[in-house]
């Protein structure tokens, strides 16, 4: 037969008469319960648990910093080619308008190898110079302004392929 076991409520043990010769034990401090062995296996394992979960912490942390620094360089290279699109863009614009301003302008005649070549010195005359006068430049006499004497320094803009004035 089954036996039933009742639940009973809890007393003080000191209160209770045990009867069966059991004791409680009485620690002190600075003394164990578990055994030496099963302390340092736990405490070992704590240790590598820790361990690979600062590993893997800094793992993401590193992948996290890669990323952003991925995406912060796809947004300069993204500016960068808008840029270069855009400028690419303004110089074909510039160079159309120059060919439609200048159309037929620019060409030269093909020469009739019979004929020989149009050179003036071909035809017999003195070769003209296609050069404008030069203007003498001003001299200021006395004290020269300082500031107007200098020279600005110039860099060389890749973006617009232009040499610019420093500010």
């Amino acid at each position: 037969m089954l036996s039933t076991r009742y639940i009973e409520p809890r007393t003080d043990a000191g209160a209770r008469p045990t009867a069966t010769g059991e004791s409680c034990i009485k620690l002190s401090d600075g003394e164990l319960i578990t055994s030496r062995t099963a302390f340092i296996t736990s405490l070992t394992v704590c240790i590598f648990i820790t361990g690979v979960s600062l590993l893997a912490l800094t793992v993401l942390l590193y992948r996290e910093i890669n990323r952003r620094r991925e995406i912060k360089a796809a947004r300069t290279w993204g500016r960068q080619s808008r840029l270069g699109n855009r400028i690419s863009m303004l110089r074909k614009e510039v160079d159309d308008s120059f060919k439609r301003r200048y159309a037929g302008c620019l060409v030269n005649e093909p020469e009739n190898p019979e004929m020989g070549s149009d050179s003036p010195v071909e035809i017999m005359h003195h070769e003209r110079v296609w050069e404008a006068p030069a203007v003498p430049a001003k001299v200021h006499q006395g004290r020269m302004n300082a500031r107007k004497s200098k020279v600005g320094s110039l860099f060389f803009d890749h973006g617009i392929g232009l040499w610019m004035p420093k500010r």
